[in-house]
């Protein structure tokens, strides 16, 4: 039989243009198999049928602005017409590029999707080989309903963000701004914590910000599970708010999570790139890269009108965990060192080498870059989706929404 082929991805806009659900992958009599992409943060590539539930699913993927550093580090599609069928799935097309140069397999031994019976509650596949020869990682499940959805990491759509800004919203210790607009015109927001019927005067200012790159879901959980904690009446999230002011931008790259994309903005720019070159003087930037234009410009006026004591921007990786920085002031050392001290003796947090890895000065026009213009204690933490060695596992929903609460008290206490 020879191979069909469909490319969902690129048909996905038609679809949902004229209110279609699914995608038909097996043009068959009886109850086809279908591949469905018509919802927030979906992505799926060309699709191969090997056989009557045996699919060879390539990964999208998104390049940048000049059609290069192919990113391949999403997909997420659910399966309709499922029930009492042995599925089988071949996920390919992982290679891409990664600063100009060929990059290694996001995927390898390590690695296990992850899939879902109700599109809310996550697990991995147990039943998962991995093909370096081919790049190439095979799945088999049996659903045990009609339906099935399938992801690289938990899902973190925008959908959920906005749910989090109206509860956090209510709260009297929080207060939700807009500081500008997407490339397609998404609310890029900024919530401020802290007791607001107490002084300023003498408080801390921390900042933490998240989702540059569409794919790391992981980080929103955490900036959720910190927002949730330090509005909260426990005692320990009413002595943070007495003592610190907190900065949450928690989405800076929305169009490409609802998009189903990986790393760059709808322009094809990386909002965690040319920080350094984004000039508020210069429109062109307002137009390219919006989204670090107007979180930049809310950085350089909070540190204008009151410096920040320590900041903090989220991201994930595959297997490596570590916090960099560029800083190079004593006294900010100093806090950002109490931090790392901190992370490492209360939580998960499981850096290879920490020596190596605490302070190095990466590429030079990441967020990091902030420092070096303005002197924002700007620092990047990346946490791993694969099993670490103090978890003992692969991270959940619910160990990284009690890895936030955790953060934002221990940043708090470090800025102190």
């Amino acid at each position: 039989m020879r191979p069909i082929y469909l490319v969902v991805g690129l048909i996905m806009g038609t679809f949902l243009a004229s209110g279609a659900e699914s995608v038909p992958a097996v043009p068959t009599a009886g109850a086809p198999i279908f591949f469905n992409t018509a919802f927030e943060s979906a992505s799926i590539g060309l699709i191969e049928k090997l056989g009557e539930t045996d699919f060879r699913v390539h990964i999208r993927g998104q390049q940048d602005s000049r059609g290069r550093n192919r990113q391949a580090t999403w997909f997420y599609f659910r399966m309709d017409e499922v029930a009492g069928r042995d599925i089988t799935l071949r996920l390919a097309s992982f290679k891409g590029e990664y600063n100009d140069r060929p990059a290694g397999s996001p995927g390898g031994e390590w690695y296990r999707p992850v899939f879902s019976h109700d599109g809310e509650t996550w697990q991995h596949f147990s039943d998962a080989v991995w093909d370096a020869a081919k790049d190439e990682m095979t799945l088999t499940v049996r659903p045990r309903g009609n339906q099935i959805w399938i992801a690289h990491i938990p899902p973190y759509p925008h959908a959920r963000l906005q749910s989090l800004l109206a509860d956090v919203g209510r709260s009297p210790h929080a207060r939700v701004e807009v500081i500008g607009r997407s490339v397609l015109g998404r609310e890029l927001s900024l919530i401020t914590v802290t007791n607001f019927q107490r002084d300023d005067a003498g408080k801390r200012i921390v900042w933490l910000q998240a989702r540059q790159h569409a794919w790391e879901c992981g980080t929103s959980f955490l900036v959720e599970g910190a927002l949730r904690f330090v509005v909260s009446d426990v005692p320990a999230a009413r002595k943070l708010r007495d003592e610190t002011i907190f900065k949450f931008v928690p989405m800076i790259n929305p169009d490409s999570v609802v998009r189903g994309e990986v790393r760059f903005n709808a322009n094809g720019f990386d909002p965690n790139r040319q920080w350094d070159e984004v000039d508020l003087r210069d429109r062109r930037w307002l137009e390219r890269l919006p989204e670090i234009w107007y979180v930049k410009k809310a950085l350089l006026e909070q540190q204008t009108r009151r410096p920040i004591d320590l900041a903090l921007n989220l991201h994930n990786t595959e297997t490596g965990e570590y916090v960099d920085t560029m800083a190079d002031r004593d006294e900010t050392l100093v806090r950002m060192h109490r931090f790392f001290d901190l992370l490492m003796a209360k939580t998960t947090f499981d850096p290879a080498v920490p020596k190596l890895t605490l302070f190095r000065s990466g590429p030079g026009n990441t967020t990091n870059s902030i420092w070096r213009e303005a002197g924002v204690p700007m620092m990047l933490m990346e946490q791993r989706i694969g099993p670490g060695k103090k978890l003992g596992r692969r991270p959940t929903t619910e160990d990284r929404l009690e890895f936030g609460a955790r953060l934002i008290a221990l940043l708090g206490e470090a800025a102190q």
